[in-house]
């Protein structure tokens, strides 16, 4: 793996765990508001944004060189 995909890698991560926090304090404040529903929703946001984002940063073709 060359240094430029390593930054990439590291800066996404870096990113998808900060999104993580404000996503975990978000969901606090629904929750103590009984929010239910909205939970579910952004944690499908979550999750879909964490899956796109690795997919875009993390290229296996360019990795395994096929």
């Amino acid at each position: 793996m060359n240094d430029e995909l390593k930054e990439v890698m590291k800066t996404s991560l870096i990113g998808t765990i900060g999104f993580m926090w404000v996503a975990g304090g978000i969901a606090t404040i629904l929750e103590s508001f009984d929010v239910h529903w909205a939970l579910g929703w952004l944690v499908l946001f979550v999750w879909i944004w964490g899956c796109g984002s690795a997919a875009l940063y993390f290229d296996v073709k360019r990795y395994f060189n096929y």
